[in-house]
């Protein structure tokens, strides 16, 4: 039977995040620059739950310099600059005031296109299907086109795009472009986002030490965008040295791919059925199952010797980080 423990560092740096959050909340939040601001290339933050957002950020920021310029996601249309800013624009667009999540701002009255100020370079992005009747309204279909390419992030959006002619490819996600220089694993074993039957199960099959992690707190909209990318970059961390990763997490399963660290990928669904639109094209380069097959022992995986992940991914991160590389040499 595995033993179970949360890391105590991890508990004193929620707090102390929090802490200081509370003293610093009137200035800390807004991460939308002003026309003081003079970064050379922008690139997007987020203030919402999930912090694989910011595992995104850190997907971009690796390629910039540190002058780079955030810009919140939620705000694009109402971001002001003192210049016209290239701007790099990656992630999943989902704006809609139903489904707005930050608690201490309203939701802007409009969130798309990007404003004046932004020129923007699209890549791996997702549109969700509430944004569609949005971003593709006859307007926007034309503000597409005239900064196509648009490299999506899965085969879903690939398909909505080039459905309406703009001309478009499949990128990926930039988070297969992140590195690992850690030489060694420590032998844990991390759950991230399971529910308890995925939890219980994974427990009573291993000797390893489990970690159950997750992705989305009611603390992160608190936290200013630097104390959101060290949060993101210590989650990191810790699927780097991981022994092994299960997670239901987009953004948990494509870094375990750059970090070559052994990962399962958990579905809502069974193999062979539709899977969720945001993971099309990217769950058929990562070990997959879905909870059900798992808890059914449908899947043949030894958590305390992982096997090593499959790597058809490679031709997708090598071009990313040709594409980023050339493109920020070009614009910086």
């Amino acid at each position: 039977m595995a033993t179970s423990y949360y890391s105590g560092k991890n508990n004193i740096m929620i707090k102390l995040m929090i802490k200081l959050k509370i003293l610093t909340i009137i200035c800390s939040l807004c991460v939308v620059p002003t026309e003081k601001c003079s970064g050379s290339i922008g690139y997007i933050a987020n203030s919402t739950i999930n912090i694989g957002d910011e595992i995104q950020a850190l997907a971009v920021k690796r390629f910039l310099k540190q002058d780079a310029v955030a810009i919140d996601r939620e705000f694009v249309h109402e971001f002001r600059y003192n210049k016209k800013i290239k701007t790099i624009i990656n992630g999943w667009f989902m704006q809609h005031k139903s489904g707005y999540w930050d608690l201490l701002r309203p939701p802007p009255d409009k969130s798309w296109p990007p404003s004046p100020a932004i020129d923007p370079f699209f890549i791996s992005i997702h549109f969700t299907g509430t944004f569609l009747s949005t971003v593709f309204s006859d307007e926007h279909i034309e503000y597409l086109k005239k900064h196509a390419p648009i490299g999506a992030r899965d085969f879903f959006t690939l398909h909505e795009l080039q459905k309406r002619n703009i001309p478009s490819y499949f990128s990926g996600c930039l988070t297969l472009t992140l590195e690992n220089n850690y030489k060694e694993r420590n032998d844990i074993i991390y759950l991230v986002d399971l529910d308890d039957r995925c939890v219980n199960y994974i427990k009573s099959k291993v000797t390893s030490p489990v970690v159950v992690v997750t992705h989305g707190r009611s603390m992160f909209p608190f936290l200013n965008h630097e104390q959101r990318l060290q949060y993101a970059e210590y989650i990191l961390d810790l699927y780097r040295k991981a022994k092994c990763v299960v997670t239901t997490r987009l953004h948990a399963a494509m870094p375990c791919l750059a970090f070559q660290t052994p990962v399962l990928m958990l579905t809502t669904v069974r193999k062979g059925s539709p899977i969720d639109a945001r993971f099309t094209g990217l769950t058929e380069h990562v070990k997959s199952c879905s909870r059900e097959e798992l808890c059914h022992g449908d899947i043949d995986y030894d958590f305390d010797n992982p096997p090593e992940n499959p790597t058809t991914y490679l031709p997708l991160r090598e071009n990313l980080i040709k594409i980023m590389t050339t493109w920020v040499q070009e614009n910086s």
